[in-house]
């Protein structure tokens, strides 16, 4: 029987005007055909003894990672229209207000329906999701005073990383 462990993927996905950009992701992921046609081959399997409990803790714990790793890196800014919350509709005359930025980023991972949010951190980084995958586009600019590997390094903790080559476009 395969086991399946807590993986960090990622790639560089293009390098251009001094700007890079690179995807990072957990696997396994659930079976996926975006994942599948862009070459991704570990896909969760419906062992028993794989938690998705411990899947959901591990991913809510590189969320955070990611979001204190950028965050030192300078103040986030919303680029992406704001996500609001869901209002019962006896509160249809209260303007919500948006979702805090964390969520904003989180939330298109987990539904395709909602449209790709993208927060840029001062002049050093900027991050999109979206698309209903629990994948990050990590684009460096260039006054990040840090390289991806660097990056990389505070964001996996004791967890493997792999790097892939993947048909990102199938992704985007």
């Amino acid at each position: 029987m395969e086991t399946h462990s807590f993986t960090l993927h990622w790639g560089m996905v293009s390098e251009q005007h001094e700007q890079s950009l690179y995807a990072l992701f957990p696997s396994p992921v659930n079976d996926d055909v975006c994942f599948a046609e862009a070459g991704h081959r570990d896909f969760q399997s419906d062992d028993a003894d794989y938690s998705e409990v411990y899947w959901d803790a591990q991913a809510a714990l590189l969320h955070q990672r990611v979001w204190s790793a950028l965050s030192a890196l300078g103040v986030a800014t919303l680029c992406s229209p704001p996500l609001y919350p869901v209002r019962p509709w006896w509160q249809f005359w209260q303007a919500p207000a948006p979702l805090s930025l964390i969520e904003q980023l989180e939330l298109p991972m987990y539904e395709d329906s909602l449209p790709a949010a993208r927060v840029r951190f001062g002049s050093a980084v900027e991050i999109e999701t979206g698309n209903g995958h629990q994948l990050y586009w990590i684009r460096l600019l260039p006054d990040c005073p840090v390289d991806f590997a660097t990056l990389l390094t505070q964001l996996k903790g004791d967890w493997e990383s792999k790097q892939v080559l993947l048909d990102w476009q199938k992704l985007r």
